[in-house]
């Protein structure tokens, strides 16, 4: 029983998705060419009706800092949801670093395309292009969204955070970090708690339930220098306080 239901749970939220896609595509599309203010004010509603349609509750802890400043938002990457509770949470003008292919996407690749810097990060050239976009994108007064996860090479190998290597949260790529150095902005990281056992990357089934979405203090990096040991150094600070926080969560044998 619970089997079909999660099936009939997923057709539905599907095609309430692409409901709320199709007619939100050309408002979206509308107000980014009239204002970007407006433009992330309906995005940050959008996405809590998206949420409500699937089914999903949230628990938010922490805020966001009051400074009228930009910031890099860092976060783990588990479910094709991410995007949607990270702009869930940022109300402030913002762009997101994401793969290069997503601007091939129908419609939707058009409507963000103003909003998305795209990085092939298998190419130097790419990953070095989209470094120096973001230092513009912050100094134009948008923040930056991005997920810093790469991948564990090797079960065996060494690495920098003194835990095995598991699923619940992979290595992190050092751009965010560096990014944070040369331009002196404060890293917030955000942690999506439970999010996998609503919808994960390897699964088409949605199930409805609760998500956490802890905001944590801001990082500065001042004093740090863009030396390997510094940048590192602020990837393993970072790391330690993403991973922490999701481990109280994804070993949870039953929903929050």
């Amino acid at each position: 029983m619970k089997v079909v239901f999660l099936y009939v749970w997923t057709i539905v939220s599907y095609i309430l998705v692409t409901l709320i896609f199709l007619i939100s595509a050309p408002i979206g599309l509308f107000l980014t060419l009239i204002s970007p203010s407006l433009f992330f004010f309906f995005t940050f509603y959008l996405a809590r009706l998206i949420a409500f349609c699937l089914g999903v509750r949230t628990i938010i802890n922490g805020n966001f800092p009051k400074e009228d400043d930009t910031y890099i938002y860092i976060s783990n990457h588990s479910s094709y949801l991410d995007p949607v509770f990270t702009t869930y949470l940022i109300k402030k003008k913002h762009k997101y670093l994401a793969k290069a292919e997503i601007l091939s996407w129908p419609i939707f690749g058009y409507v963000i395309k103003k909003y998305l810097i795209p990085v092939k990060r298998e190419e130097k050239k790419s990953r070095s292009n989209s470094m120096d976009l973001m230092k513009e994108t912050l100094f134009n007064g948008y923040s930056i969204v991005l997920y810093p996860e790469g991948g564990w090479k090797d079960d065996h190998q060494k690495h920098p955070y003194d835990i095995k290597p598991n699923s619940t949260l992979n290595q992190f790529r050092n751009g965010a970090f560096r990014l944070s150095i040369e331009t002196n902005k404060k890293i917030v990281p955000i942690s999506l708690s439970n999010i996998k056992k609503i919808h994960s990357s390897d699964s088409m089934m949605f199930s409805p339930g609760k998500v956490v979405l802890n905001i944590h203090d801001p990082i500065d990096p001042e004093g740090l220098t863009s030396s390997n040991e510094d940048v590192m150094s602020l990837n393993k600070k970072c790391y330690s306080i993403i991973y922490n926080d999701l481990i109280k969560y994804d070993y949870r044998k039953k929903r929050i």
